[in-house]
């Protein structure tokens, strides 16, 4: 929450290291000529630096030296020395050249310790002296520019940085850089920054914008943006170059200029026993020269010994030479029918194992991702180097860690549900109390209450569904109690059961469901007993249209409400048995009553009338469900899913009805195939305290609901109609 009062920074010189990892010591704080010529947010609109500061409430237009207290000195150095970089920055939170002589005093003092990199826009020009002392310090002069500058700032900060290279100092420019969009604007800014790279070859840092998507270049097209989670957890960011490295400054390969593009290739060449390092792209392992040698370090290595497979070599590899000689592999798969790019397994030769090599195999395994397709892998936590460290310091960002294994993505979060939900779903059996689910779970129910609640909707996720009848035994009737003194006696106050008293659908479930079942360029659902809002809200949160009947005005009522905004869900007030929605459908979806296990009550306090639950028998309840079904099953698109999630319920001598069976035999009769059976596990608290009752009757408390999947066509037509999933 941002500070009222606005404080001014302490002229005081002190040591800090931000999030990333950097050393900072700043002899300015704040920016005024920054902030004046763009009072709207700083450089760019968007300064990184002036967001910082008013989070804290101080006053960053107006610059503070921060002057050399010499009682703090010894304090000082030791923090810069405990620090493990080799170099500290001086120019973070504030631009050092409002004060070139304190900045110069600062490095020359400092410089005998670590190595100084000061970061600047030359606000103001930095006199000879300064220039020629900074250089005698051993400075690296970052100079900050971008195509967002003006001609007149562009000119100056060229010049200085050129300036800078004169005295012999190491001079870099840093660009802020941007994917420009297909406009005019967008493409005269693209010339711009093409220009700046070219102009400074290897001496450059890409530092990509963060700009949010409300800004108005970025809603004109003129500049294009995605999220990223190594930025905030999932900042919004300009990204020009996908190989450009987003992360921490422990792993960053420019670490600010200290360690350039040049100087990294003599240190390799010095450090290894080697004269030449190849990374050489294989198009197929499978017939190729290094087939062999492959499988055989891929069986020694243990973790990469499916890359020894036959079925696993028809794909890609960039194969490691040193010297010539094979030291190593990675390979990967392209697949341009799912629309993505595979990083799969990855080895080098004991013994010949070097972390700077395999970075260089992982950037020319990306740098062949000339598609944009979002990239995935799956890495040890404990491998030695195919580690999740690695990654992120090209832009991945693990969205799902099981088992020792993080499964990473370079992309967006949308781009990797598919396979978050497959990880969760893996066979038929869901078991809904992963931590993974849950979290997932939470997600969505909190947008339904959202949602809920700026409808006026209580308690959206259970609406209408509260203090139902669930039978007087079992945890789901249990209700806590309390104690209340009124006058002079106590009384004993029920207070709220554990689940509501209610069964309501799991989004996670819901969301599984559409993803899987829905055809390529499908669009419309259909729910014969709509019930509660979570397969609507799921849909409609896709911009896909859901059309549901249900007999309850109350139900109808505050779902309709709870999508609102969605627009594209809708409960229609019907007997689903009469009902005949218009159009086909791509998609049927349903989770009916389970019979005389639950009261559904509308306004009055009633069940209307021709509600499945309040009819005398299961053979009337069965028969209205079943009509229900094939009205719906004629509103089916051929070669389309019918799912349906159920359960069995008990008669008055314990018998199951054999509701579950009859479903089969219905659909299996009106020509569907019977396609999936999956078991919906649920949490076993509550039914490990009604097995302490019902197992003296030799009945085992239910902890499964089933979701029966039938597919109305041909099933041949499944992997072309659609979309693929990809590797998991």
């Amino acid at each position: 929450m941002r500070r009222l009062l606005v404080e001014r920074y302490k002229p005081k010189l002190t040591v800090s290291s931000n999030r990333k990892g950097v050393i900072d010591i700043d002899t300015v704080k704040g920016c005024t000529l920054g902030m004046k010529a763009r009072p709207n947010g700083g450089c760019y609109g968007h300064c990184y630096a002036n967001k910082t500061a008013e989070l804290y409430g101080f006053d960053f237009p107006t610059s503070v030296s921060r002057q050399i207290d010499e009682r703090e000195k010894q304090v000082i150095e030791r923090q810069l020395m405990a620090h493990p970089a080799t170099w500290f920055r001086i120019g973070n939170m504030g631009d050092p050249c409002h004060d070139w002589e304190l900045t110069v005093e600062a490095c020359e003092w400092l410089g005998k310790l670590k190595t100084p990199v000061v970061v600047t826009k030359h606000w103001i020009k930095a006199t000879d002296d300064h220039m020629s002392r900074m250089s005698a310090a051993g400075v690296v002069l970052n100079t900050s520019v971008s195509a967002l500058d003006t001609p007149a700032e562009l000119h100056v900060r060229l010049r200085e940085w050129r300036r800078a290279t004169d005295f012999g100092m190491r001079s870099l420019l840093r660009v802020v850089s941007c994917k420009f969009g297909d406009t005019e604007e967008g493409r005269r800014m693209a010339a711009i920054q093409d220009s700046i790279f070219e102009t400074a070859g290897e001496l450059v840092i890409d530092n990509p914008l963060r700009i949010p998507a409300s800004d108005p270049r970025v809603i004109a097209g003129d500049i294009v943006i995605e999220r990223h989670k190594n930025l905030g957890g999932g900042a919004w960011v300009s990204i020009q170059n996908h190989s450009t490295y987003i992360g921490t400054c422990e792993q960053c390969p420019d670490q600010c200029g200290v360690l350039g593009a040049f100087e990294r290739q003599q240190a390799m060449k010095t450090l290894l026993p080697c004269e030449t390092v190849e990374c050489v792209y294989v198009e197929q392992v499978l017939g190729s020269e290094y087939q062999n040698a492959i499988a055989k370090l891929a069986i020694e290595d243990k973790v990469a010994y499916r890359a020894a497979r036959k079925n696993m070599q028809i794909h890609s590899a960039i194969v490691l030479l040193v010297d010539g000689a094979f030291t190593g592999f990675f390979t990967f798969q392209v697949n341009h029918e799912a629309g993505e790019f595979c990083l799969l397994q990855s080895a080098m030769v004991p013994g010949l194992e070097n972390k700077a090599q395999y970075q260089m195999m992982v950037d020319a395994i990306v740098q062949r991702n000339t598609f944009g397709y979002p990239m995935f892998l799956t890495c040890s936590t404990k491998h030695k180097l195919e580690r999740p460290s690695v990654f992120e310091g090209c832009g991945f960002w693990t969205y799902l860690e099981l088992s020792g294994y993080c499964y990473m993505v370079h992309g967006t979060e949308p781009q990797a549900r598919l396979k978050r939900l497959a990880h969760a779903t893996m066979t038929n059996a869901w078991t809904t109390t992963r931590a993974d689910w849950l979290k997932m779970k939470r997600e969505w129910n909190a947008k339904i209450n959202e949602a809920g609640k700026a409808a006026g909707v209580a308690n959206a996720t259970y609406a209408t569904r509260d203090g139902c009848w669930q039978g007087s035994n079992g945890m789901s009737n249990v209700v806590l109690t309390e104690r209340v003194i009124e006058g002079d006696g106590v009384k004993e106050v029920r207070g709220k059961s554990f689940n509501g008293n209610a069964s309501v659908l799991d989004p996670v479930a819901c969301e599984t469901i559409l993803r899987f079942f829905m055809p390529s360029g499908g669009r419309r659902v259909y729910n014969p007993f709509g019930g509660g809002v979570q397969f609507g809200f799921v849909t409609a949160s896709y911009g896909l249209e859901y059309v549901a009947s249900e007999i309850r005005k109350n139900q109808c009522d505050a779902n309709n409400a709870i999508c609102s905004q969605l627009s594209s869900a809708t409960w229609v007030q019907s007997d689903s048995s009469q009902y005949t929605p218009e159009g086909k459908f791509d998609l049927c979806f349903t989770c009916p009553p389970y019979y005389q296990v639950e009261e559904y009550l509308d306004y009055d306090g009633k069940p209307p009338a021709g509600e499945l639950n309040s009819l005398p028998t299961y053979g009337e309840f069965r028969d209205m469900l079943f009509a229900g079904y094939q009205r719906a099953i004629d509103a089916l698109d051929d070669n389309r899913f019918f799912v349906v999630m159920t359960g069995d319920s008990r008669d008055k001598h314990g018998g199951y009805y054999g509701c579950e069976a009859e479903h089969e035999l219905f659909f299996r009769d009106r020509g569907l195939h019977i396609y999936n059976k999956i078991v919906y596990l649920e949490c076993e608290f509550t039914r490990l305290a009604h097995a302490k009752v019902t197992l003296n009757y030799r009945k085992f408390p239910k902890r499964e609901q089933k979701i029966l999947v039938f597919f109305k066509g041909d099933p041949k037509k499944i992997k072309l109609l659609f979309p693929p999933v990809g590797r998991l």
